[in-house]
């Protein structure tokens, strides 16, 4: 469960949608708000102004601080700010490490012209480089707070130590959510069951079957040892696609998933699914880094 949250703000509602996330989700972690002002993002100069551009950055940066300090209030709750000045992927790295963070919550783009679902350029270098689990809340303000959050939870489930670890923290991070284990059976050819029966395809789409059963049987022990019920669910799709599918057209709140799952990637870049699950959600996803303790 997250004791010390990080939320990147720049003044923009998908920035502000983070520290709504937080606020709702982790009521009991010590949050802190990031502004970080960008020098290569403000360089002309207004004619007759009196500030440079960086004070004019700082004031916006300061601004956007107090008030999400007092959005935090408003939940009765304390923040920590704090402003830097740099590159803002290098700045949030840095900050996570220099306060022992645990996770990260941001927007899933800023004032970027790349507009959703697709991440913009700071959120995606987070997601690829951070060492420690990520959300990213790709909604509005207004959306994260009409949500009953925790709400309804799916988690993509394929055998691996990193889906085991996101099950286990969507169970006992959201212990009053409702939990899916879903597993996507990736096939080698894109044929409905009918069209496969009495060939040698058959035999191949059983053992997919028989594979998704024995993952999903290990994803609801999982959640029997920690005392939860889950439902699971399958779909015969390319995983990435069909996990943001299903999420969406059966109206999931969140997505929870390993960062990497059975390929590893290199050990601080997200696997390949999980980036793209990021990319394309409409809906908030959080890549859960480390494998569950030992017992």
């Amino acid at each position: 469960m997250p004791q010390h949250v990080l939320v990147p703000i720049d003044g923009s509602d998908h920035g502000f949608a983070g520290l709504e996330y937080s606020l709702a989700s982790f009521p009991d972690a010590e949050l802190a708000a990031l502004y970080v002002v960008d020098p290569a993002s403000d360089r002309d100069a207004t004619v007759g102004a009196t500030e440079s551009p960086l004070d004019r950055a700082e004031t916006r940066g300061e601004q956007a601080l107090d008030r999400a300090t007092d959005r935090a209030a408003e939940h009765g709750r304390d923040l920590q700010t704090f402003l830097r000045t740099g590159s803002p992927h290098t700045e949030i790295l840095a900050v996570a490490t220099e306060r022992d963070t645990d996770h990260i919550v941001m927007g899933s783009h800023g004032r970027s012209p790349l507009t959703h679902p697709f991440l913009g350029h700071v959120s995606e270098a987070v997601v690829r480089r951070a060492p420690v689990t990520t959300t990213v809340v790709h909604e509005t303000t207004a959306s994260i707070d009409e949500r009953d959050l925790p709400g309804s939870i799916l988690v993509p489930v394929d055998g691996s130590e990193q889906a085991e670890a996101a099950l286990a923290y969507a169970i006992e991070t959201f212990p009053d959510a409702s939990h899916t284990a879903f597993h996507a059976m990736d096939l080698p050819f894109d044929r409905p069951r009918e069209a496969v029966e009495g060939t040698y395809l058959e035999e191949l789409l059983h053992d997919h079957e028989e594979r998704a059963e024995a993952i999903l049987e290990s994803a609801a022990a999982l959640a029997d040892e920690l005392g939860a019920t889950i439902e699971t669910e399958t779909a015969a799709e390319t995983p990435s696609r069909a996990i943001v599918d299903y999420a969406d057209a059966n109206g999931y709140d969140q997505i929870v998933m390993g960062g990497h799952g059975r390929s590893l990637a290199a050990r601080l870049l997200t696997g390949s699914v999980a980036e793209r699950v990021a990319r394309r959600s409409p809906l908030t996803v959080t890549l859960v880094r480390g494998a569950p303790a030992a017992d």
